[in-house]
């Protein structure tokens, strides 16, 4: 179990928490929305479990 940490080190550490409501790319495995605790626009692929800054794929 990690120990407490504020919103702006998990953001710095790579653990964003998307919004609510994200959206799906028609025939594609991506689903974007940003991230609710820094407003960074995040990406995660259907093979992975985490969100990641959409700027790091390109």
């Amino acid at each position: 179990m990690r120990g407490l940490s504020t919103h702006a080190s998990d953001c710095a550490l790579g653990l964003h928490a998307p919004r609510s409501r994200h959206r799906d790319l028609a025939d594609q495995p991506v689903q974007r929305s940003a991230c609710r605790r820094c407003g960074a626009a995040i990406v995660k692929s259907a093979v992975s479990r985490r969100w990641i800054v959409s700027g790091v794929l390109g």
